[in-house]
């Protein structure tokens, strides 16, 4: 699926920047600008350096979908053409043109970032190429950036787990027979038996 992916890339209509700033979330895959890698020159916006390069906006939800292989094309020219052409193309087949890069240019120790100090290590990770939910910005010398914002979802997808497992805890307190010996008298189970709230999860 690597050259479906190259075909994809070269055949992919760019969005507009007002189709961009319309959507406060895209699904992106990005990678860390590096000079070495992206290049550099007079008309580079300096800030740009400390900033993820956006390689691809997925505009489709290929990301639930299954991959499609080569063989389910069954080498039909026009299938193929009218797949891509639709933005069609699974986002997982990005990262893996991406992250094949990667895998070669790690080999070479001398390479480095003008910042970053542990880049190597960094993009020698199996996840650094991933989808990511990110605010996708152009930049006046012409570089489109991303801010990633997955991070949030994942405080997000912290906090609720330790939610759920603070509810499997009060079930498992209730079971007590002294729990349930407690209702009966009170009308109420136990404090330590009360089910947590929603609200200030975040902050527990």
């Amino acid at each position: 699926m690597i050259e479906s992916a190259i075909y994809f890339l070269i055949a992919n209509i760019k969005m507009s920047n007002n189709e961009l700033s319309r959507r406060k979330l895209n699904l992106v895959v990005c990678e860390m600008y590096n000079k070495f890698i992206h290049g550099y020159d007079e008309n580079s916006y300096d800030d740009v350096k400390g900033h993820y390069l956006c390689m691809h906006v997925s505009r489709n939800k290929s990301i639930f979908d299954e991959r499609d292989t080569e063989s389910d094309l069954e080498d039909d020219d026009y299938q193929r053409e009218q797949l891509y052409e639709n933005g069609e193309c699974h986002i997982n087949d990005i990262v893996d043109l991406h992250s094949a890069y990667y895998i070669n240019y790690v080999k070479n120790p001398t390479r480095k970032h003008d910042i970053i100090r542990n880049y190597r290590r960094i993009i020698s990770k199996n996840d650094y190429i991933q989808p990511q939910l990110a605010e996708v910005l152009n930049l006046p010398s012409g570089e489109c950036v991303a801010i990633i914002k997955t991070m949030w979802l994942k405080v997000v997808q912290r906090a609720w787990r330790r939610f759920c497992n603070s509810r499997k805890e009060v079930i498992n307190k209730r079971k007590n027979p002294t729990a349930i010996h407690f209702r009966e008298i009170h009308g109420k189970w136990p404090r330590e038996c009360r089910y947590p709230s929603v609200n200030g999860m975040f902050w527990r």
